[in-house]
């Protein structure tokens, strides 16, 4: 190994010396919050929400092609209704089978505990547009797949019951984690304290930690409503596999964007109705969601639950004995036959379906692009986020003011919006700007941006709340610049926390198919190849389901990777 001299040794000492006094100067600190700010207003805040400024300056237009058809509002009636339905009716269900489980996770020591924790996140790496086949295949009736998989139920061909149980696969894990996260911080010593004087545990537990637990149930409760309505490429593939024509909202979206693009592409006059009528569903997307998450947080926060009185000798039979073990098994159950079965039974129906003639003739070429393309936005989307989210929460957290709080209520605003209307949002957005170019892998990036920029900052404010400030102003103290605080002190407690928001961003951005349909449905990402496969005029099932697998296993080998040198990292420093 060649010895750099010691006076270049000397050199780069004192650059980085320089460096880390000029970064740390208050000028730029206040200079370098205020580009973070700015690009969070400007380019992930308000490009998803400035459908509605459209709205509002079109209303016009939007009243008298939407408003006026009833043909057309019956159409964005149902669609929504049946968004509605689905997501209220799959978040009150997870909550009833996911606390048992997070508290079973939390509680309880056990031999398999990590292999559980683990499990619970597989159906994470399946990406919707797979993920709604995969759950057609075990649950419904399906009359064009030609190969019947072995063990497949295949009974259900009505829209409603299929579409709420394909979102238990996509939001039962999301609840899980949260739940356990919020449940790991309430002090368990109350609740000892309360059976020591006397109390059963179902008593100690229902009126001493669910008390306390009412931040978490909001917590799960917005995540599960965020997700369901947001969810577009799984709702496609799974109404398409059971060749039904309903339609929720976010699907409505990603249709019309199709059929306005394709007029477009063909030189025909897109029907009028078409681009106010996404915009004026796309509005009414973010108002739902925005008014059941509200209603979520007061009801969990202000509910007048649970019950003061105490049923002593109910509550001490259904305390021991076989009560809790059967809610565990039935909680357990619901994870295993509503959850994990239906999100991998797509793996089964593959290996029952392979030839060496279906091999051979796939488009690997097209499949290799789109996998391509869906790695390259979701690692640019990811970096980006890291880079610029990271501050934004140490801004959230550190800076004490009515201006942090004001934006850790915003960040969440792009995740709470629907992913088909923030889609269109964001591709309204950008096509109207005429600074930047008219690229669609540049809209796609930036609605992707948007879309997971959440992810990062949450996670981050969650480690940073783990840190106790005395130990960055002890470094302060001692002499350490801001930036070597930060990297000495901040960092390597929150690294494993911003880790976790990468792979949440880049898992999610890797499989979503909304946004993209609904900014620009020419590009081919991955999970809207595999929609393009399904929905063909002549659908190649097979393909759209090794598409899915291989998939699966790039993003979980992705994972791995981050994971595992994060880890390595932190064992060798240690």
């Amino acid at each position: 190994m060649t010895m750099i001299p010691s006076s270049q040794k000397e050199q780069l000492k004192y650059i980085q010396t320089r460096v880390i006094e000029v970064v740390s100067k208050p000028s730029v600190s206040y200079l370098w919050y205020f580009f973070i700010v700015l690009f969070f207003l400007t380019l992930v805040l308000f490009p998803t929400i400035f459908v509605m400024l459209y709205a509002v300056l079109e209303f016009t237009i939007i009243q008298s092609e939407v408003l006026s058809n009833p043909t057309i509002m019956s159409e964005i009636l149902e669609a929504l209704l049946y968004s509605i339905t689905v997501s209220v009716t799959i978040t009150i269900v997870d909550l009833i089978f996911g606390l048992p489980i997070a508290w079973i996770l939390v509680r309880k020591e056990f031999r398999f505990k990590s292999i559980l924790n683990s499990v619970i996140e597989l159906p994470l790496a399946v990406p919707t547009a797979g993920l709604g086949f995969s759950v057609a295949l075990f649950w419904g009736v399906t009359p064009n797949v030609p190969v019947k998989p072995i063990f497949a139920l295949n009974f259900i061909q009505d829209a409603l019951p299929i579409l709420i149980l394909f979102h238990f696969t996509t939001t039962f894990p999301y609840v899980v984690r949260s739940l356990a996260a919020i449940l790991e911080e309430i002090d368990i010593t109350l609740e000892i304290a309360a059976r020591t004087c006397g109390a059963s545990k179902f008593t100690a537990v229902r009126t001493v930690t669910l008390p306390l637990f009412r931040s978490g149930v909001a917590t799960a409760m917005v995540l599960s409503l965020a997700k369901s309505l947001s969810d577009t490429g799984g709702v496609m593939t799974l109404l398409a596999t059971i060749s039904s024509l309903k339609q929720t909202g976010t699907v409505l979206i990603g249709n019309w964007k199709h059929d306005y693009q394709d007029s477009i592409t063909a030189g025909e006059e897109p029907f009028s109705y078409l681009l106010p009528g996404m915009a004026f569903i796309s509005v009414i997307m973010i108002f739902i969601a925005l008014c059941l998450v509200f209603l979520a947080k007061i009801l969990a926060k202000r509910a007048k639950l649970p019950f003061r009185r105490v049923f002593p000798s109910f509550e001490w039979k259904i305390s021991e004995g076989t009560a809790p073990r059967a809610r565990s098994i039935l909680a357990f159950g619901f994870l295993v036959f509503f959850v994990l079965i239906p999100s991998f039974f797509i793996v089964l129906y593959i290996f029952q379906g392979v030839s060496a003639e279906k091999i051979l003739t796939a488009d690997w070429l097209l499949f290799g692009q789109s996998i391509l393309f869906s790695v390259i936005v979701a690692t640019v989307a990811t970096i980006v986020n890291v880079c610029l989210g990271v501050p934004m929460a140490i801004l959230i957290t550190r800076r004490n003011h009515i201006f942090s709080r004001i934006l850790d209520a915003l960040v969440d605003i792009p995740y709470i919006v629907p992913s088909a209307a923030l889609g269109f949002s964001v591709g309204l957005f950008w096509t109207t700007q005429i600074i930047f170019p008219t690229n669609e892998l540049f809209f796609v990036i930036m609605a992707h941006i948007s879309m997971t920029f959440p992810f990062i900052v949450r996670n981050t404010i969650g480690g940073l709340a783990e840190l106790d400030p005395a130990y960055e102003d002890a470094a302060r103290s001692l002499g350490a610049r801001p930036f070597q605080t930060f990297r000495h002190v901040t960092l390597p407690v929150v690294k494993f926390s911003i880790v976790a928001g990468a792979i949440m961003s880049f898992t999610r951005s890797i499989g979503e198919t909304g946004a993209t349909l609904a900014v620009s449905p020419e590009s081919i990402t991955a999970p809207v190849f595999i929609v393009a496969l399904i929905k063909g005029a002549e659908p190649d099932y097979f393909f759209a389901a090794l598409t899915t697998v291989i998939l699966i296993l790039i993003s979980s080998l992705l994972i791995f990777v981050l994971r595992a040198r994060v880890t390595k990292k932190g064992k060798r420093k240690s």
